[in-house]
């Protein structure tokens, strides 16, 4: 990318506030009061019933203030006070227990806990991002990924920061141990999300998302239980938030976007509600960022309503809708595109408890994704070209799962059905100059029109069993058909898990299964001359991970992996321009037809939680990811042999800051130049490597307590540095005035410095 200029950071604020009268909560219960503070003023308390027992009540009416003020105030009436764990979690302590004696506190033996057995972690591979669950698989915390630096405050860019992620700042989704974009799924509350991504013209910056409706995060890098299906590499399950107060409210403004959130109880508490709505600002910032990325802007809502007949039967009703729309043009003038797209989701759940030892669930939904995309291309003298593009898909699914725990026993099984239909129509047409960009370049045409449908049905079972006190495994068995292709494709797919505490600290875990993937209905690449479906493909994980509590606040991972892919589908990519705007209009699109593929690795995670100020964590993974074609082992696009990741964290209130930094080797590339005639000769692909990428990213936030809420105002930079990672390679062959051929090479570079600002106001 060519930076043109870069804005002064534009500063914005919202200081408007509604005086209110404290909440009488003499005569309440202590700890629901607590938890209702907590809510409203957007911090954790982590207490036990010794420290706040289950039937203390308000003695006292506290001085008016902010929720913290006012929860410090209640917790002084009992000898206790508020010590920051991380940005946003506070320890229950008593007066006068030090810092270090709260941080150097070792946990309970797991071995005294009373662990459900539906509760323990079997899967080698889960990191769980976003949520407070006090579980041993918990990588940050909800508050410790608000405080993270991410680009467009977009909750999956925490998923960057995984030790087996490849990244390159700037696309939504991070490659998984190997693994394409599209070996992902993605879950909001159940629900599989087909393409959640703003702006997919320009690398999906931005997912459809908010993150101030994600209350919880799991990503799975591997190893996933039967109950999850159709992806090869990982999952992200996502759910919602669901805060403590009868009513919460929260209004934000920065540079990437405006957004607004309410939530109301009603029915005595049986019902809630949830509403956000959130606007890009990018169309009126777009200078801050790139000069080529025009005016981009997007759009999405999201509705939740939850509803409990009784103790043993809720339900929910559900929606997600997003839209956004660029009209772009390159740096150099040559290409243009014009895009938009819409993602429509409804979905309803109904839950069930029939016994203490049997639940169903079930999940009804519809989906409707669209898309629209002119591009043209337009080099006097060397090619001229176009692209329309029209697709639309929409899927109605149904969803049954039960629950059956009998002792050392856990039993669930599920079945789905998803009806799909889909259109395509397509045209593009480019022409190269006699010589452009070297001689041999091919002119092509082509016109597709398609109307697929079908159904995608899918079965699984799996049983846990508790062999020992220290000892969990599970074993599962899935099952999938599609019938939209030319012929029906149905897959099996065997799972099995085991989980061992070796010791009060020490957690073993491994992983072994196939994990199968059909190609989506919504993913047929008829920019590429493709007009039928390939088979499902299937990766075969073996995973091993071990867990070390070595301090009270220390925990050390250690995993290693292996994949081996089996009939991987084609997929086509430029060998020098991935951010083109018509990328199948150009000259270096090519066809990758791997036989079969390796990923393989090994990943280290050491992080430090405790009661004091910082808190951090550093990580470090070696991987190889290859695809053989034709004999050879060819590197991926993203393969990076050498990754670091970590993490600085500080809290002294009302101040918090994160600084985190990513280093990789640098990505492949394919080779090219000129022999001693004259004629340009690309080498093997992918033999090379740009140089390594690195990037340090830093936020810092200040807390204001208001008459009514709190107000947060946060700085932000991206690549704060201004690091130049390359990421294009420009090419031009050229013939001199005595004759003399040359090939002129440019790089371009991802992301530059970005900076934010912003203000939250939540009351």
């Amino acid at each position: 990318m060519h930076r043109r200029s870069y804005l002064a950071l534009l500063c914005a604020s919202l200081l408007y506030s509604v005086p209110a009268a404290a909440a009488p909560y003499v005569g309440q219960p202590l700890d629901a009061v607590l938890r209702s503070l907590a809510a409203a003023g957007g911090f954790q308390l982590v207490y036990t019933t010794e420290q706040v027992p289950a039937g203390a009540m308000v003695q006292r009416e506290p001085t008016a203030g902010a929720p913290l003020e006012v929860t410090a105030a209640l917790l002084a009436t009992l000898g206790l006070e508020l010590r920051p764990i991380d940005g946003s979690t506070y320890a229950v302590v008593r007066r006068g227990v030090s810092h270090d004696s709260v941080a150097k506190a070792d946990p309970p033996p797991e071995a005294a806990r009373a662990v459900p057995l539906d509760e323990i972690v079997v899967t080698a591979s889960r990191y769980s991002l976003a949520s407070d669950a006090p579980e041993v698989h918990v990588f940050l915390t909800r508050g410790d990924v608000e405080a993270l630096p991410r680009l467009a405050e977009d909750p999956l860019k925490a998923v960057h920061r995984l030790p087996g992620a490849a990244s390159n700042g700037l696309q939504g989704l991070a490659q998984i141990r190997g693994g394409a974009p599209d070996e992902t799924l993605i879950l909001l509350d159940g629900l599989p999300l087909y393409q959640p991504f703003h702006l997919r013209l320009l690398q999906s910056p931005a997912s459809v998302l908010d993150e101030r409706i994600v209350g919880s995060l799991d990503v799975y890098a591997g190893g996933f239980t039967a109950e999850f299906g159709d992806r090869m590499s990982a999952i992200i399950d996502a759910r919602t938030l669901r805060p403590e107060p009868d009513e919460y409210y929260e209004l934000g403004v920065s540079l990437m976007h405006s957004n607004g959130l309410a939530s109301r109880r009603f029915a005595d508490g049986r019902g809630q509600w949830l509403a956000s709505f959130r606007r890009s600002n990018l169309d009126e910032i777009a200078d801050v960022l790139e000069s080529d990325l025009g005016e981009p802007t997007y759009i999405d809502g999201f509705a939740r309503v939850d509803y409990a007949w009784s103790p043993s039967t809720r339900g929910s009703l559900h929606t997600l809708l997003a839209s956004s729309s660029a009209e772009v043009t390159n740096s150099a003038g040559t290409e243009e595109s014009e895009a938009s797209y819409s993602n429509t989701y409804l979905w309803a759940t109904l839950e069930h408890e029939w016994s203490p030892e049997f639940t169903t669930r079930a999940l009804l939904s519809f989906t409707d994704v669209g898309a629209e995309r002119d591009a043209t291309v337009d080099e006097p003298g060397q090619r001229l070209g176009r692209a329309d593009d029209r697709r639309d898909y929409d899927v109605l699914g149904v969803k049954l799962d039960a629950t059956h725990v009998a002792g050392r026993w856990m039993q669930r099984a599920g079945f789905e059905v998803r009806s799909m239909n889909a259109e395509y129509d397509y045209f593009g047409e480019v022409a190269f100059a006699p010589g452009y960009p070297f001689p041999g370049a091919e002119s092509f045409r082509r016109e597709i029109s398609l109307e697929p449908s079908g159904e995608h049905y899918a079965l699984y079972y799996t049983l846990r069993a508790r062999l020992a006190d220290e000892l969990t495994a599970e074993f599962g068995l899935r099952w999938d058909e599609q019938t939209y292709g030319r012929r029906s494709d149905d897959q099996f797919a065997p799972r099995f898990n085991l989980a061992w505490r070796v010791d009060d600290r020490t957690r073993l875990r491994a992983s072994w299964g196939r994990f199968q993937q059909s190609q989506g209905i919504e993913e047929l690449p008829v920019e590429d001359g493709v007009d039928s479906f390939f088979p499902a493909q299937h990766a075969d994980h073996a995973i091993l991970g071990v867990e070390r509590d070595v301090c009270g606040a220390c925990v050390l991972r250690l995993e290693a992996y292996r994949k081996d892919y089996g009939r991987p589908n084609t997929r086509y990519e430029n060998l020098y321009d991935p951010l083109s705007l018509a990328p199948e209009l150009r000259w270096d699109r090519v066809a990758i037809t791997p036989s079969s593929a390796l990923a393989e690795g090994v990943e280290a995670l050491f992080s430090v939680r405790g009661a004091s100020r910082w808190n951090g964590w550093v990580s470090y993974a070696w991987s190889r990811v290859t695809d053989r074609v034709a004999g050879d082992d060819v590197r991926r696009s993203w393969d990076q042999t050498h990754t670091w990741n970590a993490g600085l964290g500080w809290t002294e209130a009302p101040w918090q800051a994160t600084l985190v930094a990513q280093y990789h080797t640098g990505w492949p590339v394919t080779p090219i130049g000129l022999d001693a005639a004259g004629n340009v000769v690309v080498g093997e692909r992918n033999a090379d490597r740009y140089a390594d990428y690195a990037s340090v990213d830093a936020r810092i936030s200040r807390e204001w307590a208001l008459p009514r809420g709190t107000l947060t105002a946060h700085v932000e930079l991206t690549n704060a540095f201004d690091r130049r990672n390359p990421c294009c390679t420009d090419l031009e062959y050229v013939i001199d005035a005595d004759g003399q051929a040359r090939l002129d090479q440019e790089l371009r570079h991802w992301l530059p410095l970005v900076p934010s600002v912003g203000v939250l106001w939540k009351f």
